[in-house]
């Protein structure tokens, strides 16, 4: 019989500190702190009650929390992308109408038959309200998994298709913009660089 490994505890994070600070240093270190937190290195151990707490998170403390620790990190960075992942699910919470149009609209446009973006970003089709809401929170549970890479593709993917499907071109910029940003943070982490 083999015995448990034991861990050492991982100290939580001092989420107080964070508004509390106006020290820059620390502000990222905390910031960076408690992404890592989030993402650990749970490789399938996470139990899917913690996985769920974690996707619900800005459901309980409020999207204005977590913007006030990760929105100013780097796009490239743990926080930065998490901050993203957050951001895109409060959007597609808030709008699910229009991002399941934007996401069909895109669609229609990138492919006549099945594109890589579309298989990538794993929302059922037809595109409606319901199945875009679960697909963001099926790429965030992947992130809170281990799979940040691919919950990183899925989510640009998914920008990358509303970008193709919006008639604004200053949105179709800015969602260009937050596909590449998830983009480039899915590559860091798979070579190493995203903390």
């Amino acid at each position: 019989m083999t015995q448990p490994r034991f861990h050492r505890p991982i100290p939580l994070a001092d989420l107080d500190s964070v508004s509390a600070s106006n020290d820059p240093v620390t502000r990222s270190e905390t910031s960076h702190a408690t992404a890592a937190l989030l993402l650990g290195d749970s490789r399938g151990r996470r139990d899917e009650a913690a996985t769920k707490r974690f996707v619900e998170l800005a459901d309980d403390i409020g999207l204005e929390v977590i913007a006030e620790m990760w929105s100013a990190a780097p796009a490239v960075s743990a926080p930065g992308a998490l901050w993203r992942l957050y951001a895109l699910r409060e959007w597609i919470l808030t709008a699910p109408r229009e991002l399941a149009d934007m996401f069909s609209a895109g669609q229609r446009r990138m492919t006549d038959g099945l594109g890589l973006d579309e298989i990538l970003a794993g929302v059922e089709l037809p595109a409606g309200p319901d199945e875009v809401a679960r697909a963001i929170d099926e790429i965030l549970a992947g992130a809170f998994r281990g799979d940040v890479v691919i919950a990183l593709l899925r989510a640009a993917a998914f920008v990358g298709m509303c970008a193709e499907g919006t008639d604004s071109s200053e949105t179709a910029t800015r969602l260009r913009q937050f596909a590449k940003d998830l983009k480039d943070a899915a590559i860091s982490h798979r070579h190493g660089g995203l903390d």
